[in-house]
């Protein structure tokens, strides 16, 4: 802490502008939550580098202690994907696909689920361990759709025009491409009462609909995939 304060001062006091930035991208990066070990380091490292740049991130996170500026980060990306291109959350929804597929079904229909702050962080970093299972490009991408969500977020860039019935037509347009009346069936009953679905359902559902979502039409798809980051 003592070194961290020294190198603030001398920023203060003596650095010029650029100095000053660079101490503040290696402050803002010695608080990593990943070892350098993992492949999630060095896309978090990327992305924070580049946020500390942002004024209206650098207040958000003033007086945060790390774990707080973590969690203060997530909601950031969260709110902001609302405000993306379409063509974004549908890649962002493929890449939803592929770690659910990956996850064990307990913890698939968990994070399916989840609805209170608690659930939502435990699914979360259960979700980061999987995530860091995958190829680095699916990896980086993630982080880089986070980065754009984040700076949307503190921009307050305007949220898409996405109408409830687009919503209900792209879910209905959806389930008609589920290939058998059981599926669909099963499918409607568990989405009408998520929370009282068991695990096992609750996954197959959700990974149906973003194993689904790629075969939707446009602008379907797209609307699909803005309603998914929706809360």
């Amino acid at each position: 802490m003592k070194r961290k304060l020294n190198l603030l001062a001398l920023c203060a006091l003596t650095l010029t502008l650029a100095g000053c930035g660079k101490i503040q991208e290696e402050l803002a990066a010695s608080q990593n939550p990943f070892p350098k070990s993992s492949p999630l380091h060095a896309p978090v490292d990327r992305v924070t580098r580049k946020l500390i740049h942002e004024p209206a991130y650098l207040e958000r996170m003033k007086g945060l202690k790390p774990g707080q500026a973590q969690e203060m980060g997530a909601m950031l990306a969260m709110n902001g994907l609302g405000r993306l291109e379409l063509p974004m959350l549908e890649r962002r929804a493929q890449l939803v696909g592929q770690l659910l597929q990956k996850l064990p079904e307990a913890q698939c229909g968990e994070i399916a689920k989840a609805t209170t702050p608690a659930e939502v962080s435990r699914t979360t970093d259960r979700m980061l361990e999987t995530l860091a299972t995958m190829p680095q490009g699916a990896i980086d991408e993630w982080f880089d759709i986070a980065y754009a969500a984040t700076v949307a977020e503190l921009q307050q860039l305007p949220k898409k025009q996405v109408t409830e019935a687009q919503v209900n037509a792209a879910a209905v347009s959806l389930v008609q491409l589920i290939p058998t009346e059981a599926e669909r069936e099963r499918i409607g009953t568990v989405m009408s009462n998520l929370p009282g679905a068991t695990p096992a359902d609750a996954c197959w559902a959700v990974r149906t609909m973003y194993t689904t979502l790629p075969k939707l039409p446009e602008p379907e798809r797209g609307h699909f995939a803005w309603a998914s980051t929706q809360q």
